[in-house]
Order: C-alpha cells, then structure tokens, then sequence
C-alpha cells in the first residue's frame, strides 16, 4: 500500500493544480503516504512476525501495476488544455470588457456615434473570440466572461434607454419578433432582443448595473435644473426594481446588487425633492430629456 500511495504521489507530482479542492486533495496524499510510512516503521521494531496461517493469499503484484498512468495521464493533458483555453478566454475577456466600460463613457459625453462602435467591438469579441471557447468548455461560462455578458449587457441597455433601437436593424443585434418601437427612446431590451441567449443572472446584473448609469445620468439632468428628466430616470429605476423583486427566485449576486439598486433610488428621490424645493423658492426648472421621450412615445 506504501508503494502504491507513493507511486500515485509521483504521478500526480505531474498535474500543475491551481489552488482548489483538487489542489487540497492532492496535499491530503502527502499526510496519508506519511502516516503509511510511520505505521511501516513501526511494524518494522515490534518484530512481531504474523502467522503463516494468517497471511493474505492474495496474489502479490507491482505498485507501478495498480496505478493507471495512461488513463490518468490522459486526464493531465485535458486539464492542462482546459487550463490553456481559460488563460486565453481571461487575456481576451479584457478587451472585450474595456470596449463596454468606454461605451458607457462615450453615453455619458454624449457621443453615440463611439459608443455604437464600440459596442459592435464589444459583441465581435463575444462572437468570435470569447464564445468558440465557450462552447468547447462550458464550464468556463461562469467567471470573466459572464463578467464581460454583464458589461456588456449593461451598455447596451443604457445605449438603447438612451438612443432607442437603431432605424436601419438587418442584424439580430436587437431582434424582438416585430415588438420594436422603431427610435423610441426610454425603452428596456428584453433579453431575447441581444444577439446571443443570455443566462438570466447575466442579464439581471447588467439590469442592476444599468440603474447606476441611471442614477449618474440624472445627477447630468439636475444640473441643468430638469426635474421633469429626474423623475423619468427615477421611475425608470423604481420599474426595475419592483420587477425584479417580482421575481420568485433572484439569480446569484441579485442581492447584493439590489441593496445598491434601492440606495440609488433613494439618492434620486433626494434630489428630485431638492429640486422641488428650488422651484417653490423661485427657482426655475427646465425640461429637456423627458420631452423628448414623450415625443418619441407620440410618434408610435
């Protein structure tokens, strides 16, 4: 048994573990091959010999024989290029993540145009670099790239709240079986309206993270003193959480969002009564986002 634990120890000396269950099983063989070597010493100074009559009939063979090198070898070689396929996905997870994260920047300055482009960069790196490794190893979804969905997700919710669905849509960037509202500004993307199918914590994230871009783009609306936009943005947010909080079952790491959900809520209620209280004072309130998606809505 002594041979065979340390014969297993030198084969999976082979395995490169990453810190992990199997990294902490693999150390348990260490404490197990020296408490062996300690029972053997022990046996070893008793000098106590055991009975002819008593001694094991089983036929005696090698360690090297009880040990399945090619099978375990052939487990190696997956893991090594499970370990490949990871360390690609995380090095191209970044672009992709950079190009969301700048879209919600150039939103927040105003430039549509850059943010468009960025976020078709954004779905070319989900397309044809981050999902062919996907697929091969599903389980590599959970992680940098559920974190590129969520970003990504995020931006363009906030693009199309924004701008509304592009006028010229032949792709299926946002497809929603003949539901679109053409250029109409302030509308939430369905999650059967992206490219791809989405997990539903991938897309509840970006629904939380997007009430944040929600929240900074009404502080820009109470700057310029328009109430009316605030409270569009605040019953945009205060939407979002009741359906959400609808649901019977929240996604993992809904919660934690939702507690940052209610905060901005409470933010936006602060200043929309601020601003009420600079227009009783004679203050004077201009209005300007919410017009304009009124309008929109007036087209249809």
């Amino acid at each position: 048994v002594g041979l065979l634990v340390r014969n297993l120890q030198d084969v999976l000396l082979e395995f490169n573990f990453r810190n992990g269950p199997l990294r902490r099983k693999f150390d348990g063989t260490k404490y197990a091959l020296k408490n062996l070597e300690t029972i053997l010493y022990e046996l070893s100074i008793t000098s106590i010999k055991e009975p002819e009559t008593k001694r094991s009939r089983i036929e005696p063979t090698t360690a090297d024989a009880l040990v399945p090198k090619e099978e375990i070898d052939a487990l190696r070689q997956r893991l090594e290029h499970r370990d490949d396929l990871r360390e690609q996905l995380i090095k191209k997870c970044r672009d992709g993540q950079k190009a969301a994260k700048q879209a919600i920047f150039a939103l927040h300055r105003g430039d549509a145009k850059r943010a468009t482009s960025l976020l078709n960069t954004c779905e070319a790196c989900l397309k044809d670099q981050l999902w062919p490794i996907v697929q091969e190893e599903p389980f590599l979804r959970q992680g940098s790239f559920t974190a590129v969905l969520e970003e990504y997700v995020e931006a363009k919710l906030f693009h199309v709240w924004l701008h509304g669905f592009p006028k010229d849509n032949n792709d299926d960037n946002s497809a929603n079986d003949g539901d679109d509202d053409g250029d109409t500004k302030g509308k939430i993307m369905l999650p059967n309206q992206f490219f791809m199918k989405l997990e539903p914590e991938e897309y509840v994230g970006g629904l939380c993270d997007l009430t944040g871009e929600i929240g900074r783009f009404a502080v820009k609306m109470g700057t310029k003193r328009d109430s009316n936009g605030v409270r569009y943005c605040l019953e945009t947010n205060l939407s979002i959480l009741l359906a959400i909080q609808s649901m019977d079952r929240l996604p993992a790491g809904a919660g934690k969002k939702l507690d940052t959900l209610r905060r901005s809520i409470e933010k936006l209620e602060r200043m929309l009564y601020e601003m009420s209280l600079a227009e009783a004072t004679g203050g004077r309130n201009i209005t300007t986002f919410h017009e304009d998606v009124e309008m929109d809505q007036d087209k249809d």
